[in-house]
């Protein structure tokens, strides 16, 4: 059983986001990324629409 201050399931490394990367863990992170045409329009597509809900 986890303690008050314990997260119960660590978040895996590959959904992490880049604010909560560590600096020893950014090379592994960086990797995992999809740079394909299509792995950065859906991160652009993703971006666009957690901006479109402030305007």
């Amino acid at each position: 059983m986890a303690s008050v201050g314990e997260c119960p399931s660590p978040v895996p490394l590959k959904e992490k986001k880049l604010m909560d990367v560590k600096l020893g863990e950014l090379p592994s992170w960086i990797l995992m990324r999809d740079f394909t045409p299509k792995g950065i329009a859906g991160a652009f597509r993703r971006e666009h629409e957690r901006l479109r809900k402030y305007h």
